[in-house]
């Protein structure tokens, strides 16, 4: 009969299980130690397959029934259990990641957009299959076909980016050995960028409704984006000290952190500054948006990118998005010679190669810097053909 260096048989069932917490996720562990017939130490210690306390004791007592019955649990019969074990597919995955990475790490606008890839594509291709069985070969031929349907490289991507993080989360939950070798994401070359100037901004505010404008003047002087110009509230400005705290986005009707998921304070610039003076309301809640439609409500997503569309009809003016606005204020304040660094921190941007993509030269850049190759060009052909002295 063999012993057990813990919990032996009658004695405190739960010394040998316990929640450890691996990568931020609280995992029930199962871990036996004991010593078999001939004298050997082994230990036993794995994730209890249904991750309850009750459903991790009884497993528990069923190893234990099978310890005492074979004097050991490191040599189970390995074809036995592969023959009685359910595969976990795809659509285990896509459930055990729903309930959990998509809840606790991805902003509800973001659930979103991966629960539309999952349904509409992912499960239907991959939902029955084992989980080992979505592979680099299986997802390459899915997107050739992608291709083939003229899918852009950027929707493509999308599918991509959803399906690692299934299967990252199944890895880190221990539901799959280790992360296949996908397919690259695929590239989408970056687009020439039309930039709004100011003269454009300035039809822009000119064309736009008293209630839209400081909505658009937010975004343009203070970079806010637009979940954070609906977040934010009359106690998040503060007019003498000339600053807006930036707390809270609101996407899709749910609030949330800002992108980065740190605050920040943000100075007014003076034309910033006196349009919100003007809109400050003398009563009412203390709370209120401060941004709001001429009937005096929140902005909505659909909204606000409306309203900035019909002043860019009024303007003359086309191409651009609500999200430009933003862009105009990083943008410029590179082109006024504001550091990285400083940017960064106004914009709310995690890392600073962010906010170096919007650093792009603009066409006067351009042309001033072939002007200088012309000018050089001209010293030379002058220099070799002056006589020689």
């Amino acid at each position: 009969m063999p012993t057990r260096a813990t919990a032996t048989a009658g004695e405190n069932p739960d010394v040998t299980i316990r929640i450890v917490k691996r990568r931020g996720e609280r995992r029930w562990v199962i871990d036996i130690s004991y010593r078999t017939i001939d004298g050997k130490v082994e230990r036993y210690r794995r994730d209890a397959q249904v991750q309850l306390r009750e459903a991790a004791k009884a497993e528990h007592r069923r190893l234990e029934d099978e310890l005492a019955r074979a004097g050991t649990l490191v040599h189970l019969d390995e074809a036995k259990r592969e023959a009685e074990a359910v595969p976990i597919t795809f659509a285990d995955a896509v459930k055990y990641f729903r309930g959990t990475h998509m809840k606790s790490a991805l902003k509800p606008t973001t659930r979103i957009g991966y629960n539309v890839q999952l349904d509409t594509l992912l499960l239907p291709r991959f939902g029955a299959l084992p989980l080992e069985a979505v592979d680099r070969q299986a997802f390459a031929l899915l997107d050739a076909e992608l291709v083939d349907e003229g899918l852009a490289p950027s929707t493509r991507a999308r599918f991509h980016i959803v399906l690692r993080s299934v299967l990252r989360t199944a890895v880190n939950a221990g539901l799959l050995a280790a992360m296949p070798a996908l397919p690259k994401l695929p590239k989408s070359g970056r687009k020439a960028v039309n930039p709004m100037r100011r003269g454009d901004l300035d039809a822009i505010l000119a064309a736009a409704s008293p209630s839209a404008r400081l909505a658009f003047e937010l975004a343009a002087f203070a970079g806010l984006r637009a979940g954070e110009v609906r977040g934010l509230r009359w106690p998040d400005v503060d007019l003498d000290a000339g600053t807006l705290t930036i707390r809270r986005s609101i996407s899709a009707g749910f609030e949330t952190t800002p992108k980065s998921h740190h605050q920040r304070r943000i100075p007014m610039s003076r034309t910033l500054r006196a349009t919100l003076e003007a809109a400050r309301p003398s009563k009412g809640n203390p709370w209120a948006a401060v941004t709001i439609t001429a009937l005096g409500k929140p902005w909505a997503e659909s909204g606000l990118n409306q309203a900035f569309k019909r002043a860019m009809e009024r303007a003359g003016l086309d191409g651009w998005s609500f999200h430009d606005l933003r862009h105009f204020f990083v943008s410029e304040l590179f082109r006024m010679g504001a550091s990285a660094e400083a940017i960064r921190i106004m914009a709310g941007h995690a890392d600073l190669g962010t906010t170096q993509r919007y650093a792009d030269l603009d066409a006067n850049d351009l042309r001033s810097a072939i002007e200088r190759i012309d000018g050089n060009a001209l010293v030379t052909s002058k220099s070799e053909g002056a006589p020689e002295g």
